[in-house]
């Protein structure tokens, strides 16, 4: 049996320990690493439902690594950084009770966060701020946009990464969908979004201050939360597999260069200052973004202002060399490739597309949107057109947010999702579910317009779906073997 030997250090709690060696067979699953990774740093497997276990692994440069047979073998003096956090999970009266304490507190304070609130609104004032605007929907988007760290972000901006420090074998497999964006941090992501962004022609034909265009997108890296799922890297990975399709496909050379620019700051905008909650939980719990987007797809109304939101500060404004006609268009068709994400919305979209296909016309402006939507859609939802060891970590990272939202609606008495529910989902039950109903049905839709996609983009899809489904078997066996 051939193994697999790494060094890593493991960091508890920020104890640090010395580098220790893991072995585990090339053969091995996520699961069986993660229990190798356990194992070495004296861990025993928690069964406590109620234990919470989360393991991180980081590279030299600090770069998030996806955990999997895969792990590039390294040496002593260079070893990954295991970090391992465990957490008891409260029951649903202690959560129950947390919640309510909780509201009890903030409704003692809450007159004086109004009036502190007040206060930094008379002495907070930025200049070259967008004008606050008695619209309700513009303030939200507003004031997330101006709670940004701007002299962290002026430092980085002062310290940005070159295009030229990456080598032309990358930027080549950039526009393949077998990239692995697992290997870089945070700022070289940022310098690859605007290296795409070059590469299209972008730059060039609109005359972007490139200076303003990296405050921006530094600007969205901030603006992103640090979800489990729904974070920056996932940003750059919706962008990156758009950029992808269009080139394998080639239908970048049907594009316009406002449809390239109206597409990238689609995906480079599409979740900014994602909560962490779906749309069913802010319907249902009434929150702000329900209230003020009338139940109506609120995230992604939210996400799409947000981001003009930003585009409107003079410093960020990358677009201002636009005709005020290229801009009003651009927007519109922003806003129509994010709110197209809204998987609500889902069904009614692919029937129009559907009833496209027989007569598409690329000189239809109606059509090419939907073809553009189309896109965005297919690479929101895309983590299994990727290599098994890069899209794994996505699936385990999506589980967590679910389970979140679903312990937080069980503790408010909200409805919840079964697919959310730790209690009744697998990874194999989810995944089976997903690519079966959701993504194959969507990409051989699009296969219909878009050439050369069975072998780039659908087939690793069918592979992950048969790995998938040989998970499910091997799940329900060990289930029914428990209940022996």
């Amino acid at each position: 049996m051939a193994l697999r030997s790494v060094f890593v250090a493991v960091n508890t709690d920020h104890q640090h320990e010395p580098p220790l060696s893991v072995k585990f067979p090339v053969s091995s699953s996520v699961e069986e690493v993660k229990s190798a990774l356990m194992a070495a740093a004296n861990l025993a497997p928690i069964k406590n439902s109620t234990a919470k276990v989360v393991l991180k692994l980081y590279n030299k440069q600090g770069a998030l690594v996806p955990i999997g047979p895969h792990l590039a073998p390294n040496t002593v003096d260079s070893p990954y950084e295991l970090q391992i956090k465990i957490s008891n999970l409260p029951d649903k009266t202690q959560l129950a009770e947390a919640v309510k304490a909780a509201s009890a507190a903030l409704a003692d304070v809450s007159q004086v966060k109004k009036e502190l609130a007040n206060i930094e609104k008379l002495v907070k004032k930025k200049e070259n701020g967008p004008q606050q605007s008695g619209d309700p929907t513009t303030k939200l988007a507003i004031q997330r946009a101006s709670s940004l760290p701007m002299d962290t972000i002026e430092e980085e901006l002062r310290q940005a990464i070159p295009a030229s420090f990456f080598k032309p074998e990358i930027l080549e497999h950039m526009k393949h969908p077998t990239f692995d964006i697992w290997q870089w941090n945070d700022n070289e992501l940022v310098a690859l979004l605007q290296v795409m962004m070059d590469s299209l022609g972008l730059i060039e034909a609109f005359s972007i201050d490139t200076e303003r265009l990296r405050r921006f997108l530094l600007c969205v890296k901030y603006t992103y939360n640090e979800n489990p799922f729904h974070n920056f890297r996932h940003c750059f990975c919706v962008t990156q597999m758009m950029y992808a399709i269009i080139h394998v496909t080639g239908i970048h050379s049907r594009m316009t260069t406002l449809e390239k620019l109206t597409l990238i700051i689609s995906t480079i905008g599409h979740d900014l200052d994602h909560p962490g909650m779906n749309n069913a939980y802010q319907v249902n719990a009434n929150t702000e973004y329900a209230i003020i987007y009338n139940d109506v797809s609120p995230l992604e109304n939210h996400h799409a202002a947000v981001t003009f939101a930003l585009i409107k500060q003079k410093p960020m404004n990358f677009l201002s060399n636009l005709t005020d006609s290229q801009f009003k268009e651009l927007r519109k068709n922003v806003i129509g490739c994010i709110l197209a994400t809204d998987m609500g919305k889902h069904g009614e979209i692919l029937a129009k597309f559907k009833s496209y296909t027989d007569n598409f016309s690329f000189d239809d402006a109606n059509h090419r949107q939907l073809l553009w939507q189309m896109i965005m859609k297919c690479a929101d939802i895309s983590n299994e057109v990727r290599p098994r060891h890069i899209s794994e970590p996505w699936v385990d990272n999506l589980l967590e947010e679910f389970f979140n939202q679903s312990d937080k609606e069980k503790a408010e008495g909200l409805p919840t999702a079964p697919f959310m529910d730790r209690e009744k989902v697998t990874k194999g039950s989810a995944q089976v579910g997903f690519i079966g109903f959701v993504m194959i049905p969507l990409f051989e839709l699009v296969s219909k317009i878009l050439p050369n996609t069975e072998e780039p983009l659908i087939r690793p899809i069918r592979s992950a779906h048969e790995y998938y489904k040989s998970l499910l078997e091997q799940e329900q066996a060990k289930a029914a073997a428990a209940k022996k």
